[in-house]
């Protein structure tokens, strides 16, 4: 073969490749069929169809329109005021961004929430959306749908009427999306320090003004702010807090508010993120003022916690299929490096991530769909606990799945316009970060354990689930997710029973085996689904190898083989 040869015929294998990955996004993503299958039941071909629509523009013109409105000097800007130098503080961005927003609003993924216990085709849209990363508009789509959570349990009919048609609708040039600032530069994970205040109007009954900073206001653009601020004679700490609706403009001018300028972000870079004074916006509060903190952290940031795992799973899909598709077709030594075993190893553990996070955070849609319409006690508790679990775990398997598919890719996978992978990565840290840390997340689980024994409705929901699992080809996976389940149970007794600085110490690393357990239990009672509809199971094999993962080959040689059948799956 020539020179000229051997790269016509490279350049022919990476088209192959960027061919395959768009025959993968749907169409090839069996995993997460069956997901819909069993738990949407009677309403997966409406779903299915929905779902095709979207992926039918989501393709390659679509990805490309992402990438440009991510460019550094496409990047949205603030513009203070308009050509007869009136204030308008607006965000101008690349007209690729719009073309972007007009695709996720039109897909349904908020319009859906009408009707309460819509989170799983809700959910699923997000999913399949999120695998072009953040994108823009992720995250005003996350904020939005906390807001409409929020004023659906908590608004009054005014607000009912007022907000809830314009964040629900569709049409991307005449909907209202929806931010949430909280962050202060003193208060980050510590937001009892908020300083943000919120005083009574006495001209306008029921109206307060909100002055103060908020730091890291994420969605800059929205027509709607939900905004946490101090009231006049509340208590100190977090219970000082009241929630507010704030919305962008009054009479078409800006509502009392300054745009300070926009974050240079590390990730999610199309979306504008900036830091906002306040000086006597006119708001509204929204639920007793006494109890904003706890309605932004079980609803807003509850919310927005599920879309981040949405969004990590949709991340590692995509990235899985960049790399899986590369690895077909790019020749090493005269053969396809999938072919090469520690490749292979590498794309099965990528593709094990990006199964169990799919199924753990169809676990949590599930039980957000029960608990909407059928709410009880314990599954709410349980629920609770499950999401924060979640959103770290497949957070931090984001990261590293994102970067194992750069790894595959080799140099190619370090450049910005060769593949998205490097835009993922970027998304994938910032979305470790996003709606509470990982520390600040476990810290969270402590105390919900040590002061309000949720860790037992916790258990209690798994425990029941791998009782459920009762298929005979199941019997083993069955025992072996007991036995964690009950050394789980005695680790958490021993947790709770020692010094305060001992738990705290110790609490990251009971909340990683918390979600190896929840891993193991999402796999089993999916393979077990699987074998009662269709006695066979793609989902056991899936299993065992999670089982298996970080057993040493060479003690094991069964994870080798795993290996290889996950990724001819």
């Amino acid at each position: 073969m020539t020179r000229r040869e051997g790269s016509d015929a490279a350049r022919a294998d990476l088209e192959a490749w960027r061919e395959h990955v768009w025959r993968e996004k749907f169409a090839g993503d069996d995993f997460f069929r069956r997901l819909l299958r069993r738990y949407l039941a009677d309403g997966f071909d409406e779903a299915e169809q929905r779902l095709k629509r979207v992926d039918r523009v989501t393709g390659r013109a679509f990805d490309a329109l992402v990438m440009e409105s991510n460019r550094d000097e496409n990047l949205p800007t603030v513009r203070r005021h308009d050509a007869d130098g009136r204030r308008v503080e607006d965000v101008v961005f690349h007209p690729a961004y719009h073309e972007v927003g007009r695709v996720f609003w039109a897909s349904g993924v908020l319009a859906l929430l009408e009707t309460p216990g819509s989170n799983l085709p809700s959910g699923a849209l997000a999913y399949l959306l999120d695998q072009h990363g953040e994108a823009g508009h992720g995250c005003p789509v996350a904020c939005t749908a906390g807001a409409i959570k929020l004023i659906q349990r908590l608004g009054d009919d005014g607000q009912r009427e007022r907000y809830l048609p314009l964040l629900l609708e569709t049409d991307y040039d005449s909907r209202t999306h929806a931010a949430q600032f909280v962050t202060e530069l003193q208060g980050g994970s510590d937001v009892g320090l908020n300083a943000c205040r919120a005083v009574a109007d006495p001209g306008r009954p029921g109206r307060y003004r909100i002055h103060g900073e908020k730091w890291f206001c994420s969605v800059a653009d929205a027509g709607l702010f939900v905004v946490s601020a101090r009231v006049d004679d509340g208590a100190t700490g977090t219970r000082g807090l009241g929630l507010f609706l704030v919305p962008r403009l009054v009479d078409g001018a800006p509502n009392g508010f300054t745009l300070r300028r926009l974050k240079y972000k590390l990730g999610t870079r199309s979306m504008a993120t900036g830091e906002i004074d306040f000086d006597g916006a006119l708001g509204e509060a929204i639920g007793p003022t006494k109890d904003g903190f706890r309605n932004l952290v079980e609803i807003l940031l509850d919310t927005s916690r599920v879309h981040n795992a949405l969004a990590s799973c949709g991340l590692m899909r995509r990235a899985f299929v960049e790399a899986h598709g590369f690895a077909l077709h790019r020749r090493a030594f005269g053969r396809p490096i999938i072919e090469f075993p520690a490749v292979a190893e590498t794309l099965a553990r990528m593709k094990l991530r990006a199964t169990a996070g799919l199924a753990t955070t169809f676990r949590v849609l599930e039980m957000s769909d029960r608990v909407e319409t059928e709410p009880e006690p314990e599954q709410v508790a349980a629920r609770r606990i499950a999401v924060m679990i979640n959103k770290y775990w497949t957070a931090r398997a984001g990261t590293r799945t994102a970067r194992d598919a750069i790894e595959v890719l080799g140099g190619n996978g370090t450049i910005e316009d060769f593949s998205v992978l490097p835009r993922l990565y970027r998304d994938a840290i910032v979305y470790e970060s996003w709606e509470g840390t990982h520390n600040t997340l476990c810290a969270q689980v402590l105390r919900d354990f040590a002061t309000r024994d949720l860790h037992r409705p916790w258990l209690g929901s798994l425990e029941r689930e791998i009782e459920r699992a009762r298929h005979p080809r199941l019997a083993d996976e069955a025992a072996g997710v007991r036995e964690l389940h009950a050394d789980l149970t005695e680790r958490l007794e021993r947790l709770l029973t020692a010094d305060e600085e001992t738990a705290a110490a110790h609490i990251r690393h009971v909340v990683d085996r918390m979600c190896r357990v929840t891993d193991r239990v999402a796999l089993l009672t999916q393979a077990a689904w699987e074998l009662e509809k269709d006695r066979s199971s793609a989902t056991l094999e899936a299993l065992r190898l999670h089982r298996l993962i970080d057993r040493d080959p060479q003690d094991c040689p069964e994870v080798a083989v795993l290996s290889r059948r996950a990724i001819e799956a």
